[in-house]
């Protein structure tokens, strides 16, 4: 079942988990595990950063803590020309699907061709089209990611349910509700 909202798709360097420090570019859901980002796409050639994709509801005030997904990244296409590099964009292809609704509309390659022609921004185009909403590259990070990350950080604290025991008797009792395996 696929969460109902459009998510905030932030590119996010794997080996932090603070969404706002490891935020590296915006992206778009347009297929169930396949992600568009706009160029540049510089960061993707550094082989020694791990990616992965973060997707998380639109904070909203006063909402609770909505689904947080965190995706590695299976392959990354980028698409440009070759002289226009700042206008690629890279399409992100995900170990998984997504919970959430991919978003864009359909288009057909012709409609592509103009906007090229005019500008060769291929996310430009994107957006000429429909197949990307306006304005993603614009959005401000620390305010969308802050909420997403203090989600995370609640989510977690809140993770661990500590059942210790004082005797062995007291663990061995807590154990097997937990254990499948003791009778």
């Amino acid at each position: 079942m696929s969460e109902p909202s459009e998510p905030v798709v932030s590119i996010q360097r794997a080996d932090t988990h603070d969404a706002v420090v490891g935020h590296l570019a915006w992206g778009v859901l347009v297929g169930p595990d396949l992600v568009v980002v706009p160029g540049p796409v510089d960061w993707l050639r550094d082989e020694k950063m791990p990616v992965e994709v973060l997707l998380a509801p639109k904070p909203t005030t006063g909402t609770a803590p909505g689904f947080i997904e965190r995706i590695k990244v299976e392959s990354a296409t980028t698409l440009g020309l070759s002289t226009e590099p700042a206008g690629a964009v890279a399409f992100l292809q995900l170990a998984q699907e997504s919970r959430f609704r991919p978003v864009g509309e359909e288009y057909q390659r012709q409609q592509l061709l103009a906007p090229l022609h005019e500008n060769p921004d291929v996310w430009r185009a994107f957006e000429s089209v429909g197949a990307v909403p306006a304005g993603v590259r614009e959005l401000p990070a620390a305010e969308l990611l802050s909420p997403v990350r203090d989600w995370e950080t609640d989510h977690r604290r809140g993770l661990v349910n500590d059942e210790s025991g004082r005797t062995v008797a007291e663990v061995v009792a807590r154990i097997c509700p937990i254990s499948p395996k003791c009778h």
